[in-house]
């Protein structure tokens, strides 16, 4: 379990489902910034304010904890939802971490650098994680963080850098990119919201 259970969060209520959300992507394209930004917009439902380790430079390791609680309600079944956020390191030296932090994992939201010398470091991070997801059936999310930047990627040529679709939009409506700036909070909100769609759609449906 995840989450040890508390009588607040479960009173009347018929169970919990519990869901891991991880934060991927190349060292230094705003994971950490996702991160805190949830920590201010989900402020009235968090049950837990997270905790991070950093390196010796300063560089997040992961942060991990931050849970957030919902009540929800499936034709005559209420459910306590709890969802434990988590970022990982972008830091090639720390692969085997990363592997870890993914253990129990229910969904992924990649996080890109818009900034024009990050590509290959984008390429190589979202390789890392398709092959990872070879033998995980997980849904994710890709954020193309730092639009604001001077001279930022343009997103087709993201999109075809990394081999994905060139339409603006899946079938089911949710974006192939998602453009963010989450210093602002730009999108944070709706990777996480569209993420956990998905998610619980592969609960439900058993995928």
């Amino acid at each position: 379990m995840l989450y040890q259970e508390d009588k607040s969060i479960v009173a009347n209520t018929d169970g919990i489902i519990q869901f891991k959300i991880v934060y991927w992507g190349p060292g230094q394209a705003g994971k950490t910034t996702n991160f805190h930004r949830l920590k201010e917009i989900f402020d009235l439902v968090r049950i837990s304010k997270g905790y991070s380790i950093e390196t010796t430079d300063g560089r997040t390791l992961w942060q991990d904890a931050m849970f957030l609680s919902y009540k929800l309600t499936l034709g005559d079944v209420r459910l306590a939802l709890i969802v434990q956020v988590v970022t990982c390191t972008g830091q090639e030296r720390f692969l085997s971490t990363r592997e870890y932090v993914l253990q129990g994992a229910d969904g992924i939201v990649f996080v890109a650098d818009s900034g024009g010398d990050m590509m290959e470091q984008n390429k190589r991070s979202f390789r890392e994680l398709i092959d990872t997801l070879k033998k995980k059936n997980l849904p994710f999310v890709v954020q193309l963080n730092k639009r604001d930047l001077e001279g930022a990627i343009p997103i087709e040529f993201f999109k075809k850098q990394l081999g994905l679709p060139l339409e603006e939009k899946y079938d089911d409506d949710t974006l192939v990119v998602y453009p963010a700036n989450a210093i602002k909070g730009d999108n944070v909100i709706a990777c996480f919201r569209d993420l956990m769609f998905q998610v619980l759609y592969n609960y439900l449906t058993g995928a």
